[in-house]
């Protein structure tokens, strides 16, 4: 039923935060793999472009074909992909889909985020046509069954994501937060979110710092803190004590020339939100800087994945309730042909009888009729699809009963 859709990627399960930041993908690139994803006919494909995760979801498409797109639209690290990468198929596609757009394979169990990278994913594949009916389908089945989810467990619920993580460990180093001066730079998704945990957890004293400072002035006003210029951030940060980088650059936004001069007396906490790195990882090698990426923030999410945990056999019970109404979609959706050859048959058995007593009746007669016959016919037929539609949940065979007695191809 499932056997024509695969995945192929690289995620926090098995691949260091080094190596998978070496196939984080930016739109261009996404637009690319696509195309040649489209290029095969009735092909489909989703890709999950995240901190935690590069994948890319398909149908209708040669495996094999799938990872070569993968491959060179990620950079070309094929030795690292046969090292850390990974090849799913069929159903297992199917559950790994539902899970991560569920939060259930985060790194932090139920992230929220997750969720909308995948509906990023789902409008830029929509948006160049790149999905096909089942593709396309799927995910409403996905869609649902994160909203129920949502609704019915505490999966997403309570204080725990990357960015509360980050303020857990702020709040392990420092001990009291309230004197001191935290510096964030990047007011993407995360560094919102980042700022949003500081201020409901904190007292400290924030700064942010954004490229575009239209944004940064926007977000300062409406949580209250205060923002500088980018060409300040040097200084900034030789007068913080906790810098978070949550900025999405190719190249490293904070390296060793931001930091000279800064005092090696008093120790700074660095905590880099960003995938591909931002922070030069060299850093961490001064005595005065302790530099935490994001895959050591797990831990720090607190007693609420406890909580959250106990809930994940139920949310996956309703994943599987949803999994299973896209597979009798799948299955009566594979009907359409023959539903339709089974219309035309009655059609020409009602146009084949008409004409063989057309020549017993005049004109008017048959005209008066016809409405009768199109409606005692309509009401065969559909009792037939009916019929067919009931028993092809559970009986294959019923097509092939169905084609010899109405003699179909």
């Amino acid at each position: 039923m499932f056997d024509h859709f695969y995945s192929v990627g690289v995620s926090h399960w098995n691949c260091p935060l080094e190596i998978r930041e070496l196939f984080s993908m930016d739109k261009y690139q996404s637009l690319a793999l696509l195309k040649d994803i489209k290029s095969n006919k009735n092909a489909s494909g989703l890709i999950v472009s995240t901190c935690n995760r590069t994948q890319v979801f398909a149908n209708t498409i040669n495996k094999h074909n799938l990872i070569e797109y993968f491959i060179k639209h990620t950079g070309k690290h094929l030795k690292y992909f046969d090292k850390y990468g990974f090849t799913l198929e069929g159903e297992q596609t199917i559950q790994n889909l539902f899970e991560v757009s569920t939060g259930i394979d985060s790194q932090i169990l139920g992230d929220l985020q997750i969720f909308s990278q995948v509906k990023e994913g789902f409008e830029l594949s929509k948006n160049i046509g790149a999905l096909n009916s089942e593709m396309d389908r799927l995910l409403q089945f996905v869609f649902k069954a994160n909203k129920e989810i949502q609704s019915n467990t505490v999966i997403s619920k309570g204080a725990a994501s990357v960015a509360h993580a980050a303020v857990l460990k702020i709040r392990e180093n420092t001990q009291h937060l309230k004197n001191k001066k935290i510096v964030l730079f990047g007011m993407g998704e995360i560094g919102v979110r980042t700022l949003e945990n500081l201020n409901n957890q904190s007292k400290a004293n924030i700064v942010i710092v954004n490229r575009t400072e239209k944004t940064a002035h926007k977000l300062a006003k409406e949580h209250n803190v205060k923002t500088v210029p980018l060409k300040h951030l040097k200084h900034e940060i030789k007068d913080c004590d906790v810098l978070i980088v949550a900025t999405s650059s190719n190249e490293f936004t904070i390296n060793h020339k931001m930091i000279k001069g800064i005092n090696d007396k008093n120790t700074k906490l660095f905590i880099d939100l960003s995938v591909p790195r931002n922070i030069d990882p060299s850093i961490s090698k001064l005595a005065h800087i302790e530099l935490i990426g994001i895959d050591h923030l797990n831990s720090h999410a607190d007693n609420t994945l406890k909580i959250r945990k106990k809930d994940i056999p139920k949310a996956k019970t309703i994943i599987n309730l949803h999994k299973l109404d896209f597979q009798d979609w799948m299955k009566l959706h594979t009907l359409g042909p023959l539903i339709k050859n089974i219309e035309q048959a009655f059609d020409q058995l009602k146009e084949n009888e008409i004409e063989k007593y057309k020549g017993q009746y005049d004109q008017n007669d048959l005209e008066k009729v016809k409405p009768l016959i199109n409606s005692i016919v309509k009401k065969i037929s559909s009792k037939n699809i009916e019929y067919l539609r009931k028993r092809y949940r559970y009986n294959k065979d019923i097509l092939n009963i169905i084609r010899e007695m109405y003699k179909l191809d």
